[in-house]
């Protein structure tokens, strides 16, 4: 992975992962999701990363709609 991307949302749940990213897309911000979870045993979570730049703005639009 490229080291301008930064983790900015981890959940155990692929729909509020989706939502996170919809909602940032919508503030034209660019992430990618990586879901760490097992097939299996369903534990583990998914990360969604934004790049460097738009991290803080990211952060505050996920806390702003309580995701």
């Amino acid at each position: 992975m490229e080291k301008n991307w930064t983790k900015i949302y981890s959940t155990n749940q692929l729909h509020l992962a989706e939502i996170a990213k919809a909602v940032l897309a919508d503030h034209e911000i660019v992430t990618f999701m990586l879901n760490k979870k097992d097939s299996m045993y369903l534990f583990g979570e998914i990360e969604l990363y934004a790049l460097k730049d738009d991290v803080l703005r990211a952060i505050n639009i996920i806390q702003k709609n309580e995701l």
